[in-house]
This record gives C-alpha cells, sequence and structure tokens, in this order.
C-alpha cells in the first residue's frame, strides 16, 4: 500500500480519537499506521511487512502506551475540582434512555451525560448532577 494511504488513514483515526472513543485505542493504532506509512516511506517496509509492522506497532501502543496515556491525560482531568458543580441543574440537549449516554448543558457549556436513573430523561427535562466522572456529568431527572 502507498505510504500516503497509511499517512492519511493514521490522521482520520487520531482525529476520530477526539470526537468518538477518548480512551486512546484509536489514538494508539493512528500513530502505528502513521509510523508504518513514515517507515514505508524511507523505503524500510515493503507491501508484506507493512502489514506485519502495523499489527505490531498496533498491539504493542495499546498494550504499552495506551494505559499510561489514559492514565496521564484522564488524571489530570480527574484532578480537576468539579465538586462545585454537583447538585447543579443541567439540561439534556439528547433524549437519554435508562442509564444511557448523551449530551447536557450546564453553564452555557455542552458536556458529556450519563443518565443514571432507571428512567428515560426528555430532551430539556431539569436534571440535577449527581456525580462527575473525568468530563462526563452523571444526571438524575428532578
Amino acid at each position: 500500500m502507498p505510504w500516503w494511504i497509511w499517512i492519511i488513514g493514521g490522521i482520520v483515526l487520531v482525529a476520530a480519537e477526539t470526537i468518538f472513543t477518548r480512551d486512546f485505542s484509536l489514538f494508539c493504532v493512528g500513530v502505528s499506521a502513521i509510523l508504518v506509512g513514515l517507515m514505508t516511506a524511507a523505503g524500510i517496509l515493503n507491501p508484506w511487512a507493512q502489514w506485519l509492522g502495523f499489527a505490531i506497532l498496533s498491539a504493542a501502543t495499546l498494550v504499552w502506551a495506551r494505559d499510561w496515556l489514559r492514565e496521564h491525560f484522564i488524571r489530570h482531568v480527574e484532578e480537576r475540582d468539579l465538586s462545585n458543580v454537583l447538585g447543579e441543574v443541567a439540561i439534556p440537549i439528547d433524549d437519554l434512555k435508562a442509564f444511557g449516554f448523551g449530551k447536557a448543558e450546564l453553564r452555557g457549556s455542552h458536556w458529556n451525560a450519563h443518565n443514571a436513573a432507571s428512567v428515560a430523561i426528555s430532551r430539556g427535562q431539569r436534571c440535577r448532577v449527581m456525580k462527575v466522572r473525568g468530563i462526563t456529568l452523571w444526571i438524575m431527572p428532578e
């Protein structure tokens, strides 16, 4: 496969990480694809070795780097004192199934939200913040 496809694919995966998962799994696979693209451009890897190198690099970064990245970056987010939002009113901007995930507005900002109740929450329904886990509000209807 041409080197530039590896690099574009890696960039797409890293970008998708920031939008979808935020647990560094797509980031690790994306970085592996970028590294394979660079090694291919330098003439180090032939076509069959590209896939083997991609598999090895992806597995290695997922096993070793992902945990370190999650610990380092998620810990910094959790160290912020967000206890001042506990008990505040949050308004879901999505319908949330029981124990489901979506988005909610709090203090003029959009947050990830987790419905901590066993009942569905409708869009626009007033909710209280019960817990903050990382950057996700755990909310329950009033």
